[in-house]
C-alpha cells in the first residue's frame, strides 16, 4: 500500500492555508463571523448565560475563538487565521486518505482539486467552524480505516476514535451522520466479526458523549427555523451552493465525478463478468490491499449519505443549509480526482491529468479572486466601508444611530463591534443593553422614537440605514429620518456605500 511522503503532505497543507489566507483580511466582516466574534469577546459567564438559550452548538467554537482572540487579538485576518490553518489539515488528510485508497497521484490532484474548491477558500477565510470540521471528517476517515485494517485489538486507540469522533460533533452536531458513513466504510472492508463490535461499540460511545449537545441544540432548534422558508430545494441549492457556488465550476465538478462514478462501476461489472480491463484502470479502482475499502465506496457514502440525510430531514424539521455541507467538500473532491487520472488513462495520455488540474483550477479563479473583493458575502454587507466613512468622518463626543429595520445579523450596527476602533468615542444613544449582558446574539435597542430625547447632549448626529432594498421593514426605516428632522436636525452630508448610507445630521 502505497502514500504520498510526509514532506509532501506538509507541503500541500501549507500551500492550502496560504492560499485561504491570502487576501482573507479584505472582505467585510458578516452576520455569522459577528456572532463568532462577539460571543467569542463575551467573559466566560457571559457565554455559558449565552449558550443555554442560543448557539450551543457553537460553543466548543467560541470558546476556542476566545482564547485565540485573547493571545492575537481580533482583526480581520487575525480570527480568520484558525480557518486556513484548518483548511491546510484537511488538505494533507485528503492527500493521504486519496494516496492509500487508489494511487498516490489521485491523492496529489485531490489535494489541489480540494484546496481550489470554491467552498474551501470560502471556508478557508471565513470565522466559523467549517473548515476545522472538513479537517476533523477527513482525519476521523483515515483513522477508522486504519483501526478496521489492523483489526486493532488494544482498547486505547479505540478510545481516540471515539474521543475524535464526540469531538467533532461537540465542534459541529452533524458530523454525528457519520456514524453511518463509518458503518459503510467499514463493513466492506470485510472486517472479522470482533472488529465489527468494537467499531459499532466505539462509534456509539463517540455519539454518546456528544449527547447534551445534541440534545441542547435540538431544544434551540427555533435558532434556524428560517430555513424552512429561505431554502428551497432548487438544482443550485442542492448541486451548486454547498460546494461550487458558481454554475461553470459546478458543471465541471459534477462531469467529473459522474465520470470517475460511471468508469468504476463498468470497471467492476467486467472485472465480475470475468472480460480483460485495462491494468491502469484496473489499478485506480481496486482496493488497495484486501482489507482496505474502495475509492468510489468512501468517496459516495460520504458524499451522498449526509446530503440525502439533511435534505429528506429538513422535510420535516429545519435541518438543510447548503453550507451545513461543506463536510462533504473533500469527498466530492476525491471524485473529481478519480475522474481526473480516468480520463487521462482511458486516453492514455498520462499529460492530461495536470492540464486537466489546471484547467479545473483555472475555471475556479474568478470565484476566489471575487471572495477576496471588499463586499462579497451576504448580499453585499459593507460594514468595512461605513466603519471607514464613520472612522475618517466623525469626532468623539458625536452621537451614532443604526439601523434596526433589518434582521439582526445584517444590522449595521454590529459595525461597531467588528471595527470598534472607528467608532471609539462616539455615543451609541440606541442602545439599551449591550449584548453581553443579554443571554442572547446581540443588542437591545431603543426605538427612534425613544432614542430622540437621548440627544440632549449631542448636536452631531451620524445616520447609519441600509438601502430600502434591504430593508425588512421599511415602515420602521421610514421613520429615522423624518423623526430626527422633527428634533432639530439637518442632513448636511451624506455618503452611499455598498448597501448602507450615512447620513451625517446637524442640530440647528
Amino acid at each position: 500500500m502505497s502514500a504520498l511522503r510526509t514532506r509532501t503532505l506538509i507541503l500541500l497543507g501549507l500551500l492550502a492555508t496560504a492560499l485561504s489566507a491570502a487576501g482573507s483580511w479584505i472582505p467585510s466582516f458578516w452576520g455569522d463571523e459577528a456572532a463568532s466574534v462577539m460571543s467569542a469577546e463575551r467573559s466566560w459567564s457571559s457565554m455559558f448565560d449565552m449558550l443555554t438559550t442560543v448557539d450551543a452548538v457553537h460553543g466548543l467554537y467560541y470558546s476556542f475563538m476566545h482564547v485565540w482572540i485573547d493571545l492575537f487579538g481580533a482583526s480581520a485576518f487575525s480570527v480568520r487565521l484558525p480557518s486556513a490553518i484548518g483548511i491546510g489539515i484537511a488538505t494533507a488528510g485528503i492527500a493521504l486518505l486519496a494516496s492509500r485508497l487508489t494511487r498516490p497521484s489521485v491523492g496529489i490532484v485531490a489535494a489541489f482539486l480540494f484546496m481550489t474548491l470554491p467552498r474551501t477558500t470560502y471556508n478557508g477565510m471565513e470565522t466559523r467552524a467549517y473548515a476545522f470540521t472538513m479537517a476533523l471528517v477527513i482525519w476521523l476517515i483515515i483513522y477508522l480505516v486504519s483501526l478496521v485494517s489492523r483489526r486493532e485489538t488494544r482498547i486505547w486507540p479505540w478510545i481516540g476514535f471515539a474521543a475524535l469522533f464526540a469531538f467533532s460533533n461537540i465542534l459541529f452536531i452533524y458530523t454525528v451522520l457519520f456514524a453511518i458513513v463509518f458503518a459503510i466504510i467499514g463493513l466492506t472492508m470485510r472486517p472479522d466479526r470482533p472488529t465489527i463490535l468494537r467499531s459499532i461499540l466505539w462509534v456509539g460511545v463517540g455519539a454518546f458523549v456528544s449527547l447534551p449537545i445534541i440534545a441542547l441544540a435540538f431544544l434551540e432548534r427555533e435558532q434556524i427555523a428560517f430555513l424552512h422558508s429561505r431554502v428551497g430545494f432548487t438544482v443550485k441549492a442542492l448541486f451548486e451552493t454547498p460546494w461550487f457556488t458558481q454554475p461553470i465550476p459546478a458543471i465541471i465538478g459534477w462531469s467529473l465525478t459522474a465520470t470517475a462514478i460511471a468508469t468504476g462501476l463498468v470497471v467492476y461489472l467486467l472485472q465480475r463478468s470475468g472480460k480483460r480491463v485495462s491494468e491502469p484502470l484496473t489499478a485506480l479502482y481496486a482496493r488497495q490491499g484486501e482489507r482496505m475499502p474502495r475509492v468510489l465506496v468512501v468517496a459516495c457514502a460520504w458524499l451522498f449519505v449526509p446530503s440525502i440525510i439533511l435534505a429528506v430531514g429538513t422535510t420535516a424539521t429545519p435541518l438543510y443549509s447548503p453550507r451545513y455541507l461543506s463536510f462533504t467538500g473533500p469527498a466530492l473532491a476525491l471524485l473529481m480526482a478519480v475522474g481526473v487520472v480516468a480520463i487521462s488513462r482511458l486516453v492514455r495520455v498520462k499529460m492530461l491529468v495536470p492540464l486537466l488540474t489546471i484547467a479545473i483550477i483555472a475555471a475556479t479563479v474568478p470565484t476566489y479572486l471575487g471572495q477576496r473583493t471588499p463586499h462579497p458575502r451576504n448580499g453585499g454587507t459593507d460594514w468595512n466601508s461605513l466603519s471607514a466613512v464613520v472612522e475618517k468622518q466623525a469626532n468623539p463626543g458625536d452621537a451614532v444611530i443604526f439601523d434596526s429595520s433589518i434582521r439582526n445579523a445584517r444590522k449595521p450596527r454590529l459595525a461597531k463591534y467588528m471595527y470598534p476602533e472607528a467608532f471609539a468615542g462616539l455615543a451609541d444613544v440606541g442602545l439599551e443593553t449591550p449584548y453581553a449582558e443579554t443571554d442572547g446574539l446581540w443588542d437591545k435597542v431603543y426605538s427612534i422614537e425613544d432614542t430622540v430625547p437621548r440627544l440632549s447632549e449631542h448636536n452631531t448626529v451620524w445616520l447609519i440605514l441600509v438601502k430600502q432594498s434591504f430593508s425588512d421593514n421599511p415602515e420602521i426605516q421610514g421613520k429615522y429620518i423624518p423623526t430626527l428632522e422633527a428634533a432639530g436636525y439637518t442632513i448636511t452630508d451624506s455618503f452611499v456605500g455598498h448597501r448602507s448610507t450615512v447620513y451625517k445630521m446637524i442640530r440647528g
